[in-house]
């Protein structure tokens, strides 16, 4: 592909980190009046203000898409969605960067719209909105005019609490457009040249990491610079092998009536004593907690890395037999990446990424809306309707995209797709129902479009369950962030074993420490909150 699918990715990767973001917003937040500012015009020059049942204002963020950031009144897309629906939408985009402080202004002065952008029914940007009666229950409107949005949205996004509260429904999320995105990769080439097949278990594993630091593998005549794992500071991109261990340091679990975060299970000790045996025997690039990301990269593209975890996303602008030619350049003749499943460990556990919510955002409709029925109606029509799913993969027939008896001809990268990157128009900016990157449809007009399904499909099947699923930001973390899972007191105690400054026990006096710090009350928090959500 060309290059604009890395700007795809790149954009991607913002929004899935940005779609959680949350800054303090106004405390007493008073009621919608329905009305909105910048108003963009609809398809027949009318402004935004409701002219009737089938008008719908949406207020957004431009997540720092080209095209929205620069919308004019008549837009093509929205027009053409205008037509395909039977809807009037219109809608007011607002920066990406400071969509909370924006948002929270919104709510001071009620200068809402019919559907709201949100990244949860209980954000600060909007505190207390739910009790104040301020967002309209859902659920009475859904079961009866939206039949396919609870057939097309998975469970785990409904159960999420930035949609539901007390068991009432206020919000519809947007999907990521995957639950899991996680995956290895690994240098095919290199498996091929050794005459080995792709690694399934851990001594399998390590039989490919001792190949690649004997033989000259990249070919370039230095048998001493390549390594089989890469990883970067912070521990970037380094749960490969924790999930071989059953833990992730992110994820909790409940064991003898408590929550318990995996960092301080005596799982997580073996996960790191693999790690440490990665560091002694020359396995994993020695400058890993120095090295930035950026240069992570590098490694990875002058050939110095024999595997690495990434997101399944990052295929095909950077490994894919398009493209993988121009980013390494070494060996333009000679790479092949596969995607792969991290190794199944002593108690046959193996996974790489913790299972999510998969929601990017959620809709509210604000109370005071007098035309629900008919937002509800549109979004069942956006989930469920054949010529919705081709819109919202390919934009507009004629232009976007032809079919012509069934034979369909969609290019990202022909002017009217690329320009502006108009694509993140229809595949997301208007887009009520997911990141449409990762849709299938999407999907299936890449090059290699098989392998990259069968890679989602793979990180979809080693996605680790836990059960921290839901669990909100707890304010013993907020407190004390060093203590918090991935924080500075994990990592630092991880480095320091990993690279032998300090013993494989020195594990155990991080735990204690760990509890004397705060742990025991942010295990108590935890445990208090998973008994009231799952009562």
């Amino acid at each position: 592909m060309k290059k604009i699918w890395v700007i795809v990715i790149a954009l991607a990767l913002i929004l899935s980190a940005c779609s959680s973001k949350e800054n303090n917003g106004n405390k007493n937040s008073p009621k919608s009046d329905g009305k909105t500012s910048n108003e963009t015009k609809n398809e027949s020059g009318a402004n935004s203000q409701n002219s009737g049942n089938k008008s719908i204002k949406v207020l957004l963020s431009h997540a720092e898409a080209e095209y929205a950031k620069t919308v004019k009144a008549d837009d093509p897309y929205i027009k053409e969605l205008n037509k395909l629906s039977g809807y009037n939408l219109s809608y007011d985009f607002l920066g990406h960067s400071d969509y909370d402080q924006q948002l929270s202004l919104r709510f001071v002065s009620g200068d809402l719209a019919d559907l709201v952008r949100t990244p949860s029914i209980d954000s600060t940007i909007h505190k207390d909105a739910v009790e104040q009666g301020i967002f309209k229950e859902l659920g009475p409107l859904i079961d009866q005019y939206g039949p396919n949005l609870k057939k097309r949205i998975p469970e785990t996004a409904w159960n999420s609490p930035r949609v539901q509260k007390n068991g009432k429904i206020y919000g519809i999320p947007v999907l990521v457009g995957t639950a899991n995105d996680r995956i290895g990769f690994i240098r095919q080439d290199w498996l091929d040249k050794l005459n080995l097949k792709q690694p399934e278990t851990i001594d399998e594993w390590l039989n490919y990491f001792e190949q690649v630091k004997v033989q000259d593998v990249n070919g370039n005549g230095d048998p001493n610079d390549e390594y089989g794992y890469t990883m970067f500071e912070g521990l970037g991109w380094s749960s490969m092998f924790f999930g071989s261990f059953g833990v992730d340091p992110g994820t909790w679990h409940m064991q003898d009536g408590k929550l318990i975060p995996d960092m301080i299970s005596p799982k997580m000790k073996e996960a790191i004593a693999f790690y440490k045996m990665l560091y002694e025997k020359g396995y994993v690039n020695r400058d890993l907690f120095t090295k930035k990301e950026a240069d992570f990269r590098a490694d990875i593209y002058n050939g110095k890395s024999g595997s690495f975890a990434a997101a399944v996303y990052q295929y095909t602008p950077d490994f894919s037999a398009t493209n993988a030619p121009k980013k390494f350049v070494n060996e333009p003749d000679k790479v092949k990446i596969s995607m792969i499943a991290p190794p199944a460990g002593p108690r046959g556990e193996r996974g790489l990424g913790p299972v999510s919510d998969g929601i990017y955002f959620v809709w509210v409709i604000p109370e005071t809306v007098k035309n629900p029925e008919e937002i509800i109606k549109y979004l069942d029509w956006a989930w469920s309707a054949p010529e919705a799913d081709k819109f919202f993969a390919y934009g507009i027939e004629g232009s976007n995209y032809t079919d012509v008896g069934g034979d369909l001809k969609y290019d990202a990268s022909a002017p009217v797709n690329a320009d502006k990157n108009a694509f993140q128009m229809f595949q997301l900016s208007i887009n009520p129902r997911e990141i449409g990157f990762n849709n299938d449809l999407v999907l299936k007009t890449l090059p290699e479009s098989e392998k990259i399904i069968a890679g989602y499909k793979l990180s979809a099947d080693i996605a680790m369950p836990h059960d921290s699923l839901y669990m909100p930001p707890l304010v013993t973390f907020q407190n004390n962030p060093e203590i918090s899972t991935w924080g500075t007191m994990f990592v630092e105690m991880f480095s320091k074993i990993m690279t032998g400054n300090q013993p494989l026990d020195a594990f155990d006096k991080f735990v204690a420490d760990w509890n004397k710090r705060g742990g025991d009350k942010a295990i108590e928090e935890a445990t208090q909150w998973y008994n009231a959500f799952h009562k």
